[in-house]
């Protein structure tokens, strides 16, 4: 057993008391740190100005689709329109009215 600590020190005490005198750091060391925050915030913010570019450049594009599939809902639906209506015509059912008469079935 050590000797200090039978005379009522502790080991724990020691390195207790060495933390206590640990030195100030220097102002060399505070201000590469200062330095060191200030880059760290400049990339955080130019990552958070190029994301919020991405961001309004995807909104764009998702309004840009947005519009391509309307106007092709509408194309669609105005195809559908022309087909019915020829079907619904007369011709149109003479003309498969004959084809039946022959054996064909549209």
């Amino acid at each position: 057993m050590p000797a200090s600590i039978g005379c009522g020190e502790s080991t724990r005490g020691a390195s207790y008391t060495s933390a206590v005198n640990a030195r100030v750091p220097d102002e060399e060391w505070v201000s590469a740190r200062v330095e060191k925050a200030r880059h760290e915030r400049e990339m955080a913010l130019a990552a958070a100005k190029r994301l919020e570019d991405e961001v309004r450049r995807l909104a764009y594009r998702v309004a840009e689709l947005e519009a391509d599939r309307v106007a092709l809902k509408n194309r669609a639906e105005e195809a559908e329109g022309y087909v019915a209506a020829v079907k619904a015509s007369l011709p149109w059912r003479v003309i498969q009215s004959l084809r039946g008469l022959a054996g064909r079935k549209w």
